[in-house]
């Protein structure tokens, strides 16, 4: 890294000083005896991760200083000083590893702050890290008081992304960035002017020292100004003669392929230039982009884009005409990954949006494939809506009379189609209210109940009868479950196990009485055991452990020892047992790869999410060692240190940065006998259960650490007197006495796999 010779201005400084510089993290903060080791070494792991935190905001200010000040096209002194501090920013993260070559600032839309305005919504992105409205208050708390001024600094970005009319900002970082930083410092100064320019008519003016060049504003294919083809003009310096000309005849070649079934589609004609090699060849490509509708529809640089997709892009743009923040929102309306936590209110008006699409494809000679491009993503992603929030969405079918356009809220005329999906879902949220009452009291189910089972379950109507039949039989008059009917109902589940699963472990898992939920999350364990496709199993225990972080929940126990049974397949003894055996931390043969990648992409797609999650979990078992039980469920400590253990046996099989840093924080507390946890009042009587958590902690540290853990591991053997004397018993300290054993085995792992 070449951060020497980087030169930032003194508020960005000061962050990157309180933080240690980047390689901070590797010294985890040690205080007086008793200390909570466990949250000091995940706040370590935080504070790595808010380094690259930091450098997205300070890059997304600076960014942002270009677009509110046209006078930076220009010889402006304070352009100097930006751009300088930029390009330190830019060279950092290039230099990360772990950065796919890219970051983003896209236009959200939906914020998770309730006190912050739609319309400043924005996340940053670069590789798996995200920052945006609420990530920015917490890393300023972490990281003491001279980054209090980190989430104004962001919402001021924000603010000038919104006003400028801002819904992506794309910029590439490759290997050579050091010397296409002039690049990208033309290009943002295009940029800072061409918003004046595009409103006065008039040629932007880019200065560069004495050199003063003349930049036109370019049309698109629809006549509307375009920054991407205006940047690609002005690095190229072609005249707007010749750019229109390149513009009307990449038009007419995208016409031309849209008559062939099997020709690639592309997002505009500035994404089509570029990916034609005879015209690749002669231009340079900008570096930075801004409202690309690519990155609206693409997750990376490298990721294809449909021909639906296509279709679906070009067509938000003609709907929104010159608004872009409603272009984002409209895509989103079709490809939004967070229809799981969406309100009703945000519902309402992408329910609206969709119908805007859906009656612009009417007058399209490509409207079928709009069509079910829109229906079936729309379809996928009001799955996931809670049926509570599906419920409270009211919406009336437009006759034709009038049209959906303009409409938002949580209620409104919208599309017939989309009318038609909103009611089955509708639907579905009354029977499955049937299907969990049923447990406690005899409900009767009418045609239109099993119609919609069917549908739902894609079988047959007798099937669904059928199910509601099997279903019942699990439970006995009160209530109580029946494992023996359950047992008996299995093979018939087992044909539609994609959606059973889901509907067991979601609506039924909290309707079982108290004394009977330990036996139907065993059940549930034998119905995971004969999955022949588990996966969609996996995700939906994934998402529930993570769903509320800042809660412990008594299923979760069962939730990540059946995620542990699904990643390990296919070695079906393993529903047999009531916790999953240690060894599987050293056996890595029989591991299902797509599961493991999956979840890999997954944990480190949100670490504050796990970090948070492993940071409850254990101080719910600090207060159960302290008072006997936790306040609010009632979870024992022996539940909650088993909980433990099974998610650290499940992070040692899946290879992941956050899993590492979650790894680290296990053995830094369990690994040294004056943490607080050992010294609890209730901790005597669990001594035991702890010590089987340091063996795994120091088992999954040695299958997926580094060289640079082998410190902390040669740490622990330092203290393996001190943990003979944490219990008087004679079991207890031969078992003690291990541990510098174990603590060698692990480093024997990682030097092995080094």
């Amino acid at each position: 890294m070449e951060g020497k010779n980087i030169h930032l201005d003194a508020e960005a400084q000061s962050l990157f000083e309180q933080l240690g510089g980047m390689e901070s993290w590797k010294e985890s903060p040690r205080t007086g005896e008793g200390a909570d080791r466990l949250a000091e070494s995940l706040l370590a792991e935080q504070k790595r991760l808010d380094t690259v935190r930091i450098l997205l905001i300070e890059m997304a200010y600076l960014i942002s200083r270009y677009l509110k000040n046209d006078a930076f096209a220009a010889n402006d002194p304070s352009e100097n000083k930006v751009f300088a501090n930029l390009s330190g920013v830019l060279t950092k993260l290039a230099n990360l590893a772990g950065v796919l070559g890219c970051a983003f600032i896209r236009y959200r839309g939906a914020p998770a702050d309730p006190e912050l305005p739609e319309k400043y919504d924005y996340e940053l992105v670069v590789g798996n890290t995200v920052v945006d409205s609420l990530m920015a208050p917490r890393v300023a708390r972490r990281n003491g008081e001279k980054m209090a001024k980190l989430p104004d600094r962001l919402l001021d970005a924000f603010t000038v992304f919104a006003d400028y009319g801002v819904n992506n900002i794309y910029l590439e970082f490759p290997d050579n960035l050091k010397n296409l930083l002039p690049s990208v410092r033309h290009s943002l100064k295009i940029l800072s002017g061409f918003r004046e320019s595009r409103q006065s008519g008039t040629p932007i003016k880019v200065s560069a020292g004495n050199n003063q060049h003349i930049v036109p504003v370019i049309n698109d294919d629809s006549m509307f100004p375009d920054p991407n083809l205006t940047v690609l003009a002005g690095l190229n310096r072609l005249k707007e003669k010749s750019m229109m000309g390149l513009v009307e005849k990449v038009g007419q070649w995208m016409s031309r392929q849209e008559q062939k079934s099997t020709a690639q589609k592309y997002a505009g004609v500035y994404n089509a230039a570029l990916e034609l090699p005879k015209i690749r060849a002669q231009l340079k490509k900008p570096l930075v982009e801004m409202n690309n509708i690519k990155w609206l529809i693409s997750e990376t640089k490298d990721e294809a884009v449909t021909i639906e997709k296509a279709y679906v892009a070009r067509l938000a743009l003609e709907t929104a005409g010159t608004t872009p923040q409603k272009v984002a929102k409209i895509i989103k309306s079709v490809y939004g990954d967070d229809y799981a936590r969406i309100n009703k209110t945000l519902l309402g008006e992408r329910l609206n949006l969709s119908s805007d699409l859906l009656t612009a494809a009417e007058s399209r000679t490509e409207k079928s494939k709009v069509s079910q491009e829109v229906l079936g993503n729309l379809n996928l992603r009001l799955d996931q809506v809670k049926d509570e929030v599906i419920d409270e969405v009211y919406v009336s079918a437009d006759m034709g009379e009038g049209s959906a356009h303009g409409q938002s809220g949580s209620s409104g005329v919208v599309h017939q189609q989309v009318f038609n999906l909103v009611k089955f879902y509708k639907g579905r949220s009354t029977t499955r209210k049937k299907m969990v009452g049923m447990v406690h009291r005899p409900i009767e189910f009418k045609p239109h109940d099993y119609d919609i089972l069917a549908k739902d379950f894609r079988i047959n109507r007798e099937d669904a009868v059928a199910l509601v039949e099997k279903l019942k039989g699990c439970f006995a008059e009160g209530g109580r479950f029946k494992k023996r009917g359950f047992q008996d109902a299995i093979d018939h589940f087992m044909q539609y196990e994609q959606k059973i699963f889901g509907f067991l472990w979601h609506h039924m898992k909290d309707a079982i009485l108290p004394g009977d939920r330990v036996a139907f999350l065993n059940a549930l364990q034998a119905l995971t055991s004969q999955m022949k496709q588990p996966k969609r199993a996996f995700k939906t225990l994934l998402e529930d452990i993570c769903s509320d972080p800042e809660m412990v929940q008594f299923s979760d126990n069962k939730a990540v020892m059946l995620v542990n049974l699904i990643v390990h397949r296919p070695d079906k003894s393993l529903a047999d047992y009531e916790i999953t055996p240690e060894d599987i931390v050293l056996n890595q043969h029989n591991l299902d790869r797509t599961v493991v990648q999956y979840a890999s992409w997954r944990i480190d797609k949100d670490p504050e999410q796990f970090y948070t999650k492993v940071q409850t979990i254990h101080n719910k078992l600090a207060e159960a060692l302290c008072l006997g039980e936790t306040n609010e469920k009632h979870i024992p400590a022996s539940v909650l240190l088993n909980l433990e253990r099974e998610l650290y046996i499940f992070l040692s099989m899946v290879p992941c940065d956050t899993g590492k840093g979650i790894m680290r924080s296990a053995v830094n507390e369990y690994g040294d006998p004056q943490s607080e946890i050992y010294h609890q009042k209730e901790s005597e009587k669990f001594m035991g259960g702890m010590l089987q958590n340091l063996r795994v902690s120091l088992r999954g540290l040695g299958t997926v650490g580094g060289m640079q853990d082998v410190a902390i591991l040669e740490a622990v053997k330092q203290h393996n007197e001190n943990f003979q004397r944490l219990k008087n018993d004679r079991q207890f300290r031969a078992q003690a006495r291990l541990i510098s054993d174990w603590a060698d085995e692990a480093i024997k792992i990682i030097k092995y796999n080094s």
